[in-house]
């Protein structure tokens, strides 16, 4: 089914899952329990995030995941045309709070054994070249060359790290504002980058890129029928007459559905 939103065009259709590419890793546990979600509903909620031209997975790598795991040929997806200046490309920054944010940034980056250094940096500034974290009073920067992709799983283990000593992570876009006075930034990769690491199979860590689309589908509802039976002409077929008897409910960015709150226009399929 094509769809053309107030902003951006774009086909919801069913792709055989061999040929798709995921360009960041997951979470075992997450899929697991997705897996077992997706079985107990007998549906797929939201489709995933698709390049028309190169395949490459933009959002939904867990329930890319979850649908290999139960077996499944095929999986609903929204192919959209990457290369659209309309389509963006963010980070998600990793947020704390802590009562000596400088000591235990300190204390997270000697734990990686990685030499950095560290300068006195005047709020509000949020960004450092070659960032490692950034608490309201400093900056930390790693030393030495570091590729794009390694710091990126560095960033994740810093994350872990922090976590792992009792403080809760925030995940929220690379421009936020907020309360907390530790920052631990991941680079913003080039859509060129993020299909290297797809094609290449490097692949970022969970929760690293975060893509913005103009106007997003949302609760498809596709029966796990159309994923596993039928030949592909019949499923597709099915899927367009399933859709095509959907009322679709535009909402503005900002829309809050299934307790996420999302940037962009939203096309929610009910009935």
């Amino acid at each position: 089914m094509d769809i053309n939103s107030s902003t951006i065009s774009f086909r919801i259709t069913l792709i055989d899952l061999a040929g798709l590419k995921p360009h960041e890793e997951i979470i075992e546990q997450l899929v697991t329990e997705l897996a077992k979600s997706i079985q107990e509903q007998n549906e797929v909620r939201d489709p995933l995030i698709v390049d028309k031209q190169s395949l490459v997975i933009l959002d939904g790598m867990h329930r890319y995941n979850a649908l290999k795991k139960l077996g499944c040929r095929r999986a609903p997806v929204c192919l959209v045309e990457y290369e659209d200046d309309r389509i963006g490309v963010g980070a998600w920054f990793r947020f704390f709070n802590a009562k000596d944010p400088d000591s235990l940034a300190a204390e997270a980056l000697e734990a990686l054994n990685r030499k950095y250094e560290r300068k006195a940096i005047s709020p509000p500034q949020t960004e450092l070249t070659n960032a490692a974290i950034i608490t309201n009073q400093s900056g930390f920067q790693f030393t030495g060359e570091i590729d794009r992709v390694s710091r990126s799983h560095l960033a994740v283990r810093i994350e872990k790290y922090i976590s792992g000593r009792g403080f809760q992570c925030e995940y929220a876009p690379e421009n936020s504002v907020t309360q907390s006075n530790i920052v631990v930034p991941v680079p913003i990769f080039s859509k060129t980058e993020i299909k290297e690491t797809a094609t290449t199979g490097r692949l970022l860590p969970h929760k690293v890129t975060r893509h913005i689309i103009p106007s997003r589908p949302l609760a498809l509802d596709v029966p796990l029928d159309l994923l596993t039976n039928h030949t592909d002409g019949e499923a597709n077929e099915k899927l367009d007459q399933l859709l095509s008897s959907r009322h679709v409910d535009t909402r503005p960015a900002g829309s809050i559905v299934d307790g996420r709150r999302y940037q962009e226009e939203l096309l929610v399929f009910e009935g």
